[in-house]
């Protein structure tokens, strides 16, 4: 979901999906031949976990699909679950630590990560971003896998609440906040991935107003 969520920040504020040492220089040719190992890597992962699921995309099938050798896919991903998965549980360690411990509310805290994602930790190339996507949604294990992911943030999020608001994040505030902010981050993910994004900035605006508009609820006990 981070990779699509780029799309929609760079509008608002300001910044490209291209990390900052290549949008003014012609990438090298050490860089682009290291790109094409990256992608083909991705893609051969991608190709055999719809073909036949995750489990049987191992190691030595991805690297004899991407012609290359395992030890190439090794040093490129350590593990198998980062060629899908690469700096997502990152990103989501970098959410909880904003809500932990960031200024402002807890929308204000949601916003400055979106922006510090965008700035500091740019989206792999879309091609990357599509087959990581595709091979996702077609496995049950690899779904699960990115749900639990994500659980870890919606749980934060009703944490970060109920300590505004001094009540549990086990009350029914905290988690209507926690469920709609994250349906908030999903449906902009959805609308980059379908390239639906007509006025990215808008869309932000909406989301962050309404999310404001929900913590306030909770805060003045209207969402018991």
């Amino acid at each position: 979901m981070i990779m699509q969520l780029h799309v929609t920040t760079q509008d608002r504020y300001g910044l490209r999906m291209s990390s900052p040492d290549t949008t003014d220089r012609r990438p090298g040719l050490r860089e682009r031949k290291n790109r094409r190992t990256r992608r083909a890597i991705v893609r051969a992962t991608a190709e055999l976990t719809i073909e036949g699921g995750y489990a049987s995309a191992t190691i030595p099938r991805i690297a004899e699909r991407a012609d290359v050798a395992p030890r190439t896919v090794s040093t490129w991903f350590p593990t198998k679950d980062e060629i899908l998965f690469e700096k997502t549980g990152d990103a989501v360690g970098r959410g909880t630590a904003h809500l932990r411990e960031g200024s402002g509310s807890v929308v204000d805290r949601v916003e400055s990560w979106l922006a510090e994602e965008t700035e500091h930790h740019p989206a792999p190339d879309p091609e990357i971003a599509r087959l990581r996507r595709s091979a996702i949604e077609h496995d049950p294990e690899l779904r699960a896998r990115e749900r639990q992911l994500w659980d870890r943030l919606q749980a934060e999020l009703a944490r970060a609440v109920a300590r505004e608001t001094d009540g549990s994040p086990d009350d029914m505030g905290p988690q209507v906040f926690a469920g709609a902010a994250m349906g908030f981050l999903w449906t902009l993910g959805s609308l980059a991935r379908d390239d639906d994004l007509r006025d990215g900035e808008a869309l932000l605006r909406e989301g962050f107003a309404l999310l404001r508009a929900t913590l306030t609820a909770v805060s003045a006990g209207s969402v018991a």
